[in-house]
């Protein structure tokens, strides 16, 4: 499975990186989680056709995590894109993602695909979505809006994505994971409703875990002053157009 990395950034504006997207890739089937920057230009660069894309899944609805969605669509559109897409976001969120299709007048669009809107409960643990030997689950995290983490299973290896969220012992559940891609707003400093990379490392069980990837990261934080004093090489900071195999 790859896992290729479209935005690392925060919600804060950042000089060097995009907000953060994710897109899962394995066997042809590509599932991007939250849309953001320029989408359609970093799908091409991993060489995922827009129109094989398989499903968006949003993980929650702040706009840092969606706004990327309408040039998505567009692209697709523009490229003659037929197969259908698939769309996935928490029930709580329907009303919100329906309206703003409507505001984008995505129907009115000479579009051949149809868009598939499909709702889950992200307080709850579920399975979503599988495809490519992939297979994703969700589970809340803990956020100032409704927000799922999302666990990846592939191959018998198994990969966690925090989402936006403060130290969540349903991470701390797990007696092992390949990959925990984790939030990092900041490198020390403690916020409500977000985490800090010190917090990820001394509050989780690191030796349960292969690697950590963080992503989410802000402008002018000693995230590497901190990754040094680690030693470990399990611990990355995550990069824009960055991909990692698991």
């Amino acid at each position: 499975m790859d896992i290729h990395f479209l935005g690392t950034g925060s919600a804060y504006p950042g000089s060097e990186r995009d907000n953060t997207s994710i897109c899962f890739s394995n066997e042809d089937y590509h599932v991007l989680v939250d849309v953001s920057g320029n989408p359609c230009r970093k799908l091409k660069q991993f060489q995922v056709d827009l129109g094989e894309l398989d499903a968006v899944v949003f993980t929650h609805f702040h706009i840092d995590h969606i706004y990327g969605l309408p040039s998505l669509l567009w692209g697709m559109w523009l490229e003659d894109r037929n197969k259908p897409l698939r769309i996935l976001c928490d029930y709580r969120n329907e009303k919100k993602l329906r309206e703003w299709l409507s505001t984008m007048e995505a129907e009115q669009w000479p579009i051949a695909f149809t868009i598939e809107i499909e709702t889950f409960d992200g307080d709850r643990e579920n399975e979503l979505l599988s495809g490519g030997g992939m297979t994703f689950s969700c589970f809340k995290a803990l956020h100032s809006v409704p927000t799922a983490g999302l666990e990846v299973r592939c191959a018998g290896r198994v990969v966690v994505y925090s989402s936006d969220t403060e130290i969540n012992a349903r991470i701390g559940q797990y007696d092992h994971i390949d990959m925990l891609i984790h939030e990092a707003t900041s490198a020390r400093k403690v916020a409500g409703n977000h985490s800090s990379l010190v917090e990820v490392v001394e509050k989780y069980d690191v030796d349960k875990i292969e690697k950590i990837v963080f992503v989410h990261l802000s402008d002018q934080e000693p995230y590497e002053e901190e990754v040094a004093k680690l030693g470990t090489a399990k611990v990355i900071i995550g990069e824009d157009l960055m991909t990692q195999r698991v």
